[in-house]
């Protein structure tokens, strides 16, 4: 579709004048995300964020956190398609929740990779590395629903997991270090 947002539109105009546009984000700590698309129509961008301000600049950079995700899972995010929604890209502050990257979140050190089902077609995947780090290594599935719940705080993880709505593989200590400093 011709109206459809870019991944290339998304992370050099959306992000950053949203991001301008928050008030609050002028006290947010620095720092540096990285998003590497994969595929027909990806790229790589590096979003630097210092002194309440955000600059955008092409190519893949040393970052506290680098997010990459599929051509074609990144359209659906960015377009809310198939049930997907751009805060799967740039996860909202919850109510209550401190602006930027506090330091429990520049002590991470490791991968994790979310499997979020669909009812129909194929999951939504992104994989989140921390300071560079490939290990310890989690892998999160839950259906992508849930995960947007959790995002707006309207799902407790701990009670999802407890459910079996959120199945775990690999280093569950790591998952709980994340989970804890995101909620910091």
């Amino acid at each position: 579709m011709a109206d459809e947002i870019t991944p290339a539109e998304f992370f050099e105009k959306v992000v950053p004048e949203g991001f301008a546009a928050d008030a609050e984000n002028a006290s947010q700590d620095d720092a540096t995300l990285a998003y590497v698309v994969t595929g027909d129509g990806g790229g790589e961008w590096t979003l630097k964020i210092s002194g309440g301000n955000m600059n955008v600049e092409r190519g893949k950079a040393e970052a506290l956190v680098t997010y990459t995700v599929s051509a074609k899972d990144a359209g659906d995010a960015i377009n809310s398609r198939n049930g997907a929604t751009p805060a799967l890209l740039i996860p909202p502050r919850r109510p209550g929740q401190r602006a930027g990257a506090g330091s429990a979140v520049k002590a991470l050190k490791g991968t994790l990779e979310l499997n979020l089902t669909r009812p129909d077609g194929d999951p939504f995947k992104v994989e989140t590395c921390f300071n560079g780090a490939a290990t310890p290594r989690t892998k999160l599935t839950v259906a992508l629903a849930d995960q947007l719940a959790m995002n707006e705080g309207k799902m407790n993880p701990q009670e999802a997991f407890m459910t079996g709505k959120l199945k775990v593989e690999g280093d569950m200590g790591f998952m709980m270090q994340v989970g804890m400093a995101l909620n910091s």
